[in-house]
């Protein structure tokens, strides 16, 4: 067995052995720091101006005054904060919010976990929203994306945690993809046949996962994942220019220990 068991596997985690199983073994099992090397300054400017969009928001469903704030970020942050101030996204059918919101719920030997940057919830019903500040907003891809899956399965297994002890039914969540571009703004509604394929789907990956031998995890062969990850110069595939420097998900709540 490579995994302890209670492993957290989060989506980062899960892209990481999809995108390349050597990236995951660095990452998770050999602990290899991420930023191994230093970010190009375009790049890193970019994640940090993302991180502080976030913290802004964060802080403003917690009931802070962030003008000053936002104000003193730059020109493209207090944009970003801007957009966000005269046209967010509509939670009215959601009085409670939950920023930062963290849910982990078991997967065999392991967990599966998640942290939503916004959980929105009302009557039998609950909204992910998940603030985009690099990627253009594209549905076709989003739907089956791995983040998309793991988002809401977590919510429908788990989310009696925010609900009053009563779970969500899977038809009535939803995740929203939100862009301050524009806004941009995507809403993917899950279902209960939504729910079983991914059952199926990610308990299958975790069990792949947790099979393969160390020696297995070994280096993907597409050229465009190497350019942006920040461990190719150690496996002799050069220097990424673009890498994404993300941080891990932290998860604060567990569902059915």
């Amino acid at each position: 067995m490579i995994l302890p068991p209670g492993f957290p596997f989060t989506q980062t985690a899960l892209r990481a052995y999809l995108e390349c199983p050597y990236r995951f073994r660095l990452r998770y099992i050999e602990g290899v720091p991420w930023s191994a090397l230093p970010p190009e300054p375009a790049a890193e400017a970019a994640v940090e101006r993302g991180r502080h969009f976030h913290e802004l928001v964060r802080q403003h469903f917690l009931g802070l005054d962030v003008a000053t704030q936002a104000a003193a970020l730059g020109e493209a942050v207090e944009s970003w904060w801007q957009t966000l101030r005269d046209t967010p996204p509509d939670l009215a059918a959601y009085p409670q919010r939950f920023p930062e919101a963290g849910l982990s719920i078991p997967m065999g030997d392991y967990r599966l976990a998640a942290r939503y940057d916004l959980l929105a919830v009302g009557e039998d019903r609950a909204l992910i929203v998940d603030w985009k500040t690099g990627i253009d907003l594209s549905q076709p891809a989003l739907a089956g994306d791995i983040q998309t899956r793991v988002y809401l399965y977590v919510l429908a297994i788990g989310g009696a945690t925010y609900h009053n002890g009563r779970p969500l039914p899977a038809d009535g969540l939803a995740l929203l993809y939100w862009h301050p571009r524009g806004p941009q703004e995507v809403r993917l509604s899950y279902s209960i046949a939504q729910q079983a394929a991914d059952d199926t789907l990610l308990a299958a990956l975790v069990d792949e996962i947790a099979a393969r031998r160390l020696e297995d995890l070994r280096p993907t062969t597409d050229e465009a994942t190497c350019a942006r990850c920040a461990y190719n110069a150690l496996c002799g595939k050069g220097r990424g220019t673009d890498a994404p420097w993300e941080e891990e998900e932290e998860v604060v709540l567990e569902a059915g220990a």
